[in-house]
């Protein structure tokens, strides 16, 4: 009997070794061990104006480490932070301890959503593609406000991973997910300046305008159009951003510019918020309406062309008749500088920058007001309803002129180009003024990747204005070099310099 009880002492002895090792292999984090290699592109700095259209790229094998795993959200939330920790290298390191800082986790991590922090943890350490691990950087080193650039409190957090944490609570992501990641990047602004319900605002509509893209990505793919989930980091950025020029100036501009609201001084409220951002449902309609104006296609030149004809170009009565077509009249300080009513209040006729309102205006008008910077914003919507990325590029000229239009990338040659129309501009202002007009500065809007300082204007040569929402040339192109450049392509390469890194 002694010696059968020592026998069964020593099994369950074997047992509780055996199941101890088996739990330490299943719980404990492991280090990643799976070697992979790609390519990427390498970026340079801003060219000569000789070179600007004909910039190339290189590519290099780099080795990353990847951790292959599932989501299924097993574990609590400190073990994928300590999945990141263990890592032990940029920017996995730092992403644990800024997802320790968002209110969601921070003292509360017991309560946090294990899901949601699983997922940025694999989307981080399951990446292939390059981009992902450039999006978290800049995404750690842009998305914590200055709160030296505003009046008020401001989060002393990264606002742009926290959008990241409420569209992983809400949204499965996919591997290499950059527009998921874009759309976080670049609505942390709004987080940041906004008020309790624009934060609510944004973490809903970030949500959708991620569900919108996808299912226009599918869109896109069953009409073998180029898909915009295939598109560079750039250019997600740049479709993400629904906020238009407003962080320089606007009807409800964000900035300290004399044609701004100045929201530094005072969150930003939901009127101003709605006002400023083209929403899901406007997006939706102008894509349905494309459709119907057969306007859609997979030839991105033309559907940029057939929105600015039909919109600003078409049917143009010249200067002297303020530049009205059949469906938009030019409107600025001095040239048609009228009352409209426009969500049912009274507003000047330019400088409205209100996709949402200024699409409604048109419905029940048959024709839209503004300058060309209205026009920028309103043709961009256009252009992002069908997965089109579009940003502004502004060129300020002697005499005392100015004019900026759309930038779109154009996937199949992996440029981004401008309305011949457009670029010709300068031109018809020779005419009309009787002399040369000369360039002086050229700006190319960015997206708020890059939150300190974003919103800050200031003076050039006394009478322009600048802010550092735009990347400022003061040398280096000509209107003709610009011109010759948007209309071959400017390589995305290039643009990702001027739009990321400047």
């Amino acid at each position: 009997m002694k010696s059968e009880g020592s026998k069964l002492v020593a099994i369950l002895l074997v047992a509780i070794v055996i199941a101890a090792g088996l739990g330490y292999w299943l719980l404990v984090p492991r280090m990643p061990t799976e070697i992979v290699s790609y390519t990427t592109q390498q970026t340079s700095l801003p060219p000569s104006s000789e070179t600007i259209a004909t910039s190339t790229s290189s590519t290099t094998l780099t080795p990353e480490t990847t951790l292959w795993l599932n989501v299924i959200a097993t574990h609590p939330v400190n073990y994928y932070l300590s999945l990141l920790e263990l890592n032990g290298s940029q920017p996995y390191v730092q992403l644990s301890r800024e997802l320790r800082k968002l209110p969601e986790i921070g003292v509360y991590v017991q309560f946090a959503n294990a899901t949601a922090v699983e997922e940025i943890t694999y989307l981080a350490l399951n990446a292939t593609n390059p981009e992902v691990k450039e999006a978290f950087m800049l995404m750690l080193k842009g998305g914590t406000p200055d709160p030296g650039d505003f009046q008020y409190p401001v989060p002393n957090y990264n606002t742009e991973l926290q959008v990241l944490y409420w569209l992983a609570v809400q949204n499965e992501f996919k591997k290499d997910d950059t527009l998921a990641l874009s759309i976080a990047m670049v609505h942390g602004l709004w987080v940041t300046m906004g008020d309790d319900q624009v934060r609510e605002s944004v973490r809903n509509d970030a949500s959708q305008l991620l569900q919108y893209f996808r299912e226009t990505n599918e869109l896109q793919k069953q009409r073998g159009y180029y898909a915009l989930e295939d598109y560079p980091l750039e250019a997600k950025l740049c479709l993400a951003w629904t906020g238009g020029v407003t962080p320089a100036w606007g009807e409800y501009g964000l900035s300290t510019h004399i044609y701004s609201r100045d929201y530094t001084r005072r969150r930003v409220d939901i009127k101003a918020y709605r006002w400023d951002n083209v929403n899901v449902t406007t997006l939706g309609d102008m894509r349905q309406m494309m459709d119907e104006k057969g306007w859609s296609g997979k030839d991105i030149d033309q559907v940029d062309a057939k929105i600015e004809q039909y919109f600003y170009i078409e049917g143009r009565r010249g200067f002297e008749d303020t530049w009205r077509t059949d469906h938009w009249i030019y409107s600025a300080e001095g040239k048609y500088d009228v009352q409209i009513v426009i969500a049912g209040e009274k507003h000047r006729s330019w400088f409205l920058f209100t996709p949402n309102y200024q699409y409604d205006f048109y419905l029940l008008n048959g024709y839209v007001t503004g300058n060309c910077m209205d026009e920028t914003v309103f043709a961009g919507a256009w252009l992002k309803s069908w997965g089109i990325a579009s940003t502004g590029i502004w060129s300020q000229a002697e005499p005392d002129t100015g004019h900026i239009y759309p930038t779109y990338y154009e996937p199949g040659s992996r440029t981004w180009k401008a309305c011949p129309d457009q670029l010709a501009w300068y031109i018809e202002e020779s005419q009309y003024l009787g002399k040369e007009v000369t360039l002086v500065f050229f700006n190319v809007y960015k997206p708020p990747v890059k939150q300190a300082g974003y919103v800050r204007v200031y003076t050039l040569l006394s009478k322009w204005f600048g802010g550092n929402m735009y990347t400022t040339f003061k040398k280096g192109f000509t209107l003709d070099s610009i011109r010759e450049a948007f209309s071959k392509g400017v390589a995305t390469a290039q643009m990702k310099q001027w739009l990321l890194y400047s």
